[in-house]
């Protein structure tokens, strides 16, 4: 049905699109961040020997991506993995050269380096959320970046604690890494949530459009257009616009189904579905009526408009040729709704207009 493009479901792409600018807001923000850490650094002269190696080369590995994803939008899925390895490397190398650095009075217990590389590490996390698509890649990606983590918490607790007998790193790194594992938890439980919420979200879409849809031309059936005609009336009787609809049937259609089949016969339906849709608006509504009688309604559509569109419709249908079945003809019938008549007098002068048509010889247009 044409209406649906009025209210389109999210598409891979549109998905996708809307994922290349959440990256390109993520790397800004990222970029904006390492430069807010290695400028006023570098100015007071406290870089470390990692941070002028680690902070130039992740600037000009976000600079590239950025570029990437503003200029090519099918790399998408490689700047995905190298923001996502960008940033687990560069929060483990930080990480080893927190635990490298010597003690100092001022900070013997790394509290303040601690908290600095502890407000990053969550993000690890959603990247992995946002990159991967199922459980068990988002589950290995993290598991890896703790499993890697706590390798070199250990690497630098077990010494500290062999050799001075020093617990304080040990306890510090042990809630670090217990919040780590709370983040993957939430995270694993927030995507178990998103599929069933996308599962049982598509099973209602899917159930609606089905109860709406008839199930053998897949346009418009009964019930939405007695839903569409209700809703349209009750707007132009608000706003006072015109509306048309135009009723057509298929000339002769019995004789298709008695000399071909009724496998012919949908074949038919389907085609002709088709040949009207594509000259329709997307505000044009088509339904199956019933048999082989169609609807449309036309909003903002008086009764000369709506005649020329059904002119031109029966003009395709009887320009279409139809494969063993060769030519075939439509009758029309138009008629504007006058407020405050019913819906039911409204498409009684459509249906009266279609019979003048079909007594009058056939193919021809009407208008109540």
């Amino acid at each position: 049905m044409k209406r649906e493009n009025q209210h389109p479901i999210e598409t891979i792409e549109s998905l996708r699109a809307l994922k290349r600018i959440i990256y390109i807001w993520a790397i800004t923000a990222a970029l904006l961040a390492v430069l807010v850490g290695w400028i006023p650094k570098a100015l007071s002269g406290t870089t470390t020997s990692y941070e002028r190696f680690i902070f130039p080369i992740t600037t000009i590995l976000l600079l590239v991506l950025l570029i990437l994803l503003w200029r090519i939008a099918r790399a998408l899925i490689w700047v995905e993995l190298s923001f996502f390895g960008i940033t687990t490397l560069s929060l483990l190398g930080q990480l080893k050269a927190i635990l490298e650095t010597p003690k100092t009075p001022l900070m013997p217990n790394h509290l303040a380096a601690f908290a600095d590389v502890l407000y990053w590490f969550p993000l690890v996390y959603v990247l992995a959320f946002l990159i991967f698509d199922n459980r068990r890649l988002l589950l290995t990606g993290s598991l890896i970046f703790f499993a890697s983590s706590v390798a070199l918490g250990l690497l630098y607790v077990i010494p500290e604690y062999v050799s001075r007998g020093e617990t304080a790193d040990m306890y510090l790194l042990l809630r670090f890494f217990l919040a780590n594992i709370v983040y993957i938890f939430l995270l694993m439980v927030g995507l178990r949530l998103n599929e069933q919420y996308i599962r049982l979200r598509t099973l209602a879409e899917t159930m609606t459009h089905l109860a709406h849809t008839d199930s053998l031309i897949r346009i418009a059936n009964r019930r939405e257009l007695d839903s569409t005609i209700e809703s349209e009336i009750k707007r132009i009787e608000r706003h006072a616009q015109p509306l048309s609809a135009i009723l057509f049937d298929l000339d002769f259609f019995k004789q298709v189904n008695d000399n071909y089949g009724h496998e012919a016969g949908d074949t038919v339906l389907k085609e002709i579905a088709i040949v009207v849709q594509a000259h329709l608006r997307r505000s044009d509504l088509l339904g199956r009526w019933g048999g082989e009688e169609f609807l449309v309604i036309t909003p903002q559509t008086d009764s000369i408009q709506a005649r020329t569109l059904a002119e031109r419709l029966r003009k395709a249908i009887f320009s279409h040729p139809l494969e063993d079945v060769g030519t075939i003809t439509a009758s029309f019938g138009v008629a504007e709704y006058h407020p405050p008549e019913s819906a039911e007098a409204w498409l009684k002068r459509a249906d009266d207009a279609l019979y003048a048509a079909k007594q009058g010889g056939r193919n021809q247009v009407i208008t109540e």
